[in-house]
């Protein structure tokens, strides 16, 4: 997408571009529609998108102003996503998990001129209505089909500066109020260029969308509008149906998150085996185990993909490709399993100690990265902005290490490593012990405050459906850790919770448990 010029198409162009190329050929169905149930070539979708980018630019908001889509995969979110990149507008996403607080603030700093959501966000938080200077459009009353009829359609998509804010992404807001990443249209047209190469796209891909549009799936549409490939959309995730779809309708690839890739693999009936046309299972997003590594690359024939980045620069830094995959299950003793990938080329990745000076490999530092795709900054957050990009590098705020031969393994967030007694404990390698334990459905390790060792070891433990009361054994946690770690990494204490709280993004929110417990 990026031309040897440096020009790099805004969605919009693309979208008109394989429509001028292929205009019958199947862009989107939504699979949950119904009153549009068919499929929509890529010559209608320009047609509609042309109408309801005239509707938007009558309605008021003028080139470079925000607008947020507050929907789930559909139609809607398509057609208004693209058609405010044909008019010049800048696309706010927002998670469909979050809760009113979240949108409040969003709304608010991002400055949306206008909204498009639907009758569920507005009677779930109805001062929606009320935000200063937001015009509310409800989807599900007819706004949008009423902006395409209103509407002057326009002929060709708005010209922006490759360097011009394409979107406005939130991130998670695990240690604060989420911030908004701002991406430029090159920022998205380097991914597309990337998700084309590293997942091998062909011209008849079938993209089943099953995670939101808003975040990690989204990074999948434009390459395959730009392939002219068929992009299928679910409201929603559901692994039986996941697998039903893929059997099919001919799906080539998705992308999902581990913990979603677990619960497709307990989904696959017994002797099932992945049809021809699926080339890829593509996640991302935060650590898998082990285990549902290793089966997965069983039951999916080794088509797993996995890739390290974040928002602020997304989808790839790295890669764990088919053959590590592969690897990773021959050998019951790979690190591979921990990996997450080789540097890409055109990255550049190194590990840095506390002053920024590079460390050598297998040592552990903060991860610093370099790619074409980083974020412009932080929208309005200029100190924010110098914080975590210096001289082109992204803190990233993880830890970890490169081995000699270029994987990178990830060990702990920053802000988690625990400090006790001076020596460094990194919650994960904690984490990934009690994950093997069969009365462990789920666990967080925390420092809590203490008067010896600064800081405690400390897990915080979710026993499994099937573990009673008696299960509930401190010291059976302490001494399985002790047989695996060094003594001053076992947790000193051992708390016992009915759930982990996680944020709409899942990430288990350490803070909580801090404040909770401390």
């Amino acid at each position: 997408m990026v031309s040897p010029d440096g020009a790099s198409p805004t969605a919009a162009q693309v979208l008109w571009a394989t429509a001028a190329r292929s205009p019958h050929r199947n862009c989107v169905t939504d699979l949950d529609s119904t009153d549009r149930t068919g499929p929509v070539t890529y010559a209608a979708l320009v047609e509609r998108v042309a109408a309801i980018a005239g509707g938007l630019r009558d309605a008021g908001p003028q080139v470079g102003d925000r607008v947020a889509l507050l929907l789930h995969n559909g139609h809607a979110y398509v057609e208004t996503y693209l058609a405010a990149s044909a008019a010049g507008l800048v696309v706010v996403p927002l998670n469909t998990r979050l809760v009113r607080e979240d949108y409040l603030h969003m709304l608010a700093d991002s400055g949306s001129r206008l909204l498009v959501t639907s009758a569920e966000f507005l009677g779930r938080v109805p001062e929606l209505r009320a935000v200063e200077g937001l015009r509310v459009l409800d989807a599900d009353d007819g706004a949008v089909d009423d902006l395409a009829r209103r509407g002057t359609p326009i002929d060709e998509p708005v010209a922006s500066d490759p360097e011009s804010p394409a979107s406005l992404m939130y991130t998670s807001g695990t240690t604060g109020a989420p911030k908004a990443v701002v991406l430029t249209h090159r920022s998205w047209a380097r991914v597309s260029d990337r998700t084309d190469e590293v997942l091998a796209f062909g011209d008849d891909e079938v993209i089943l969308h099953v995670a939101p549009l808003t975040h990690g799936a989204g990074f999948l549409l434009l390459p395959t509008l730009g392939r002219g490939g068929h992009n299928l959309l679910c409201r929603s995730y559901d692994a039986g149906r996941t697998v039903s779809l893929i059997d099919g309708h001919g799906v080539s690839g998705m992308f999902l998150v581990p913990s979603m890739v677990r619960m497709l693999l307990d989904a696959l009936p017994e002797g099932w085996t992945p049809p021809d046309t699926l080339r890829r299972i593509y996640y991302a997003g935060s650590p898998i185990d082990a285990a549902t590594l290793r089966e997965g690359t069983d039951r999916f024939a080794a088509r797993m993909i996995q890739s390290f980045a974040q928002m602020e620069s997304p989808m790839f830094f790295t890669v764990l490709d088919a053959e590590d995959h592969r690897r990773a299950l021959a050998d019951p003793e790979s690190p591979l399993v921990r990996s997450a990938g080789r540097v890409l080329p055109g990255v550049e990745l190194r590990i840095a100690d506390d002053d920024g000076a590079t460390l050598p490999p297998e040592e552990d530092g903060e991860i610093f990265a370099r790619a074409p795709q980083t974020m412009s900054g932080y929208w309005n957050r200029p100190e924010a902005t110098a914080a975590t990009l210096t001289e082109g590098w992204l803190h990233t705020g993880d830890i970890g290490h490169l081995t000699e031969d270029g994987h990178l393994y990830i060990v702990d967030r920053k802000k988690d490593m625990i400090v006790t007694g001076g020596s460094n404990v990194y919650a994960r390698e904690v984490e990934d012990i009690l994950g093997t334990l069969p009365q462990v459905a789920d666990a967080a390790v925390i420092g809590l405050p203490d008067r010896i060792w600064g800081e405690a070891v400390t897990a915080v433990v979710v026993p499994t459906p099937e573990a009673g009361a008696e299960a509930r054994d401190d010291s059976v946690i302490i001494t399985a850790c002790r047989e695996r770690l060094a003594g001053y990494r076992v947790p000193k204490r051992v708390i016992w919770v009915d759930e982990l709280p996680r944020n709409a993004y899942g990430k288990v929110l350490k803070r909580a448990l801090r404040e909770r417990f401390g």
